[in-house]
């Protein structure tokens, strides 16, 4: 059994230590927060018995395997660095960090140090991904794509009331982009390999990074774009189109329908598979299977992660977004 600790007590960290408690090969282990208090009372609902307000401590505890990230962005790169110097596993919730500089560093040292490092994109290991990765190979080929991303974040009221929280600070790597885009590249990478170039069309907000925006993949004979948001809410399904056939998937993550359409047939025919009992289980047992069974796919894995940071990154400056981890 995989022992956890971890880093951060946001509704992310909740949801990843419910889907933990419902599987056995994990036990969530320790808590670190800034207070004591507020380690002890996320972690006791979850069986955790070990809390600490000091980070190199919990990180030096030989009680520990693996390290759950879950703080604000900017944060990422140091405390993994600490965990995989601790020779722990590392797992981070995306952007797992703020650029490709970050990216290289890290994963040199989780190599050097023979542990793995994880970057949390839960809906790659959902099979409905897979299920429209191998529909669209079967295509004759792809004419557009449209993906939609965007629900309105409570931390948005904050900026309009004057205040500038974490996730919408350029100190803290923030940003629509950050937040929810890194879901959308993940699929049009993972979907249509990487474009020959990118643009992004970028709302600025009044913190300096970006509340929406739209992100244009250009590839030799398609298009992809990709709307995103954190400012206000996205309804319409994300479309890949293929002359008279036409992929309609109701949600980018979180998948449960996938229909075919078909213009010619008159057919539609819905291609989704249940979804698991909850939303992160999948890609919990695909992070302990690569750790107790290592095979190809961690490589991957990581080969998608670079890309998206780096598609990131780019298109982030080319907006005029820059974040303090740049300097």
């Amino acid at each position: 059994m995989l022992a956890v600790g971890f880093i951060g007590t946001s509704m992310i960290a909740h949801e990843f230590a419910k889907a933990l408690s419902m599987l056995n090969a994990y036990k969530v282990k320790a808590v670190y927060s800034r207070t004591l208090f507020k380690a002890e009372s996320f972690g006791k609902a979850y069986g955790a018995d070990l809390f600490f307000d000091d980070l190199e401590q919990m990180m030096a505890s030989p009680e520990l395997d693996v390290i759950y990230i879950a703080s604000p962005n900017s944060l990422h790169f140091e405390q993994a660095m600490l965990a995989i110097a601790n020779k722990k596993h590392v797992i981070v919730e995306k952007p797992a960090f703020s650029n490709v500089k970050e990216w290289d560093a890290a994963h040199a040292a989780a190599d050097e140090h023979g542990v793995k490092l994880f970057e949390a994109a839960r809906h790659l290991h959902d099979p409905n991904f897979q299920i429209i990765k191998d529909e669209i190979s079967k295509l004759d080929s792809v004419d557009n794509a449209i993906l939609y991303y965007g629900k309105y974040s409570s931390r948005y009221d904050q900026v309009l009331a004057g205040e500038e929280p974490n996730i919408f600070s350029t100190k803290f790597s923030g940003g629509a982009l950050m937040d929810l885009g890194v879901y959308t590249l993940y699929a049009a990478l993972a979907w249509f390999g990487e474009p020959d170039s990118a643009e992004y069309v970028a709302r600025k907000i009044q913190t300096g990074v970006d509340g929406s925006g739209t992100i244009l993949f250009h590839y030799p004979y398609f298009d992809v774009t990709m709307h995103i948001s954190k400012n206000y809410n996205l309804h319409a399904p994300s479309e890949i189109h293929s002359g008279k056939k036409t992929l309609i998937l109701d949600e980018l993550t979180g998948t449960t329908s996938i229909e075919r359409e078909d213009s010619g047939t008159r057919m539609t025919v819905d291609l989704a598979v249940e979804p698991a009992e909850h939303l992160m289980l999948d890609e919990a047992r695909a992070f302990q299977q690569e750790i107790e069974n290592p095979s190809d796919k961690y490589e991957e894995w990581r080969r998608l992660s670079r890309q998206v940071a780096y598609w990131s990154e780019k298109i982030r400056k080319q907006a005029g977004i820059h974040f303090a981890a740049d300097e």
